[in-house]
């Protein structure tokens, strides 16, 4: 449990319910890492769907989680907040009234798709203000230094409090393609080579 009162429902939220959303949710309920799961996207049938299919999961395997839809502001009062939302799922949809996020098109350079991708984490975070003090922020998304970074300063969180997800993910996937690549395991008690990417 993350709370500090030991009588309190660790409460964990997750921004984006797309594949690596509903994996994470996936995992937390599987270890009954919290005691209430909050999913949040701006595509409610989305949503939905995940809370049904991934309550099905908490029933079933008996987990201590509880699963639900919630809103942004709901979000920002939780222990932690996972945003693994990006632009992929976000494309073309109105985020803020003010705003509307273009399509990553063949046209479109490395660097609007990152003002994008800031745009968004922009619009998540002040959809989720005022932060609850104590709230750890976790990104999930890339360039995720960047987005770590300006989530920090824009959420007005502690900088302890805001962490991103380093090149975890890219350095499983690299492990896996040079695996494939020399037809050798890259999981579990026989890795037959170590890998990690430093940089990104």
């Amino acid at each position: 449990m993350l709370s500090r009162d030991s009588n309190a429902i660790t409460r964990i939220a997750i921004i984006g319910v797309g594949q690596v959303g509903a994996a994470l949710a996936y995992a937390l309920i599987l270890n009954s890492t919290a005691g209430e799961l909050l999913l949040v996207d701006t595509k409610p049938d989305l949503r939905d769907g995940q809370v049904r299919d991934l309550s099905d999961v908490s029933y079933s395997c008996n987990s201590g989680t509880r699963v639900r839809a919630a809103t942004h502001h709901e979000a920002g009062q939780c222990d932690v907040v996972v945003i693994t939302a990006g632009s992929k799922s976000y494309r073309g949809r109105r985020y803020d009234t003010k705003k509307i996020f273009s399509n990553y098109s063949a046209g479109e350079t490395t660097i609007q798709h990152m003002y994008q991708k800031v745009a968004i984490i922009q619009s998540i975070t002040n959809a989720m203000k005022p932060f609850r003090s104590d709230t750890i922020l976790l990104i999930v998304a890339h360039p995720v230094d960047l987005i770590t970074s300006f989530a920090q300063e824009h959420s007005g969180l502690p900088a302890s409090q805001v962490l991103g997800s380093g090149t975890f993910l890219d350095s499983v996937r690299l492990r896996g393609m040079l695996a494939d690549k020399a037809g050798v395991c890259s999981y579990g008690s026989t890795i037959s080579f170590k890998a990690r990417l430093i940089g990104i």
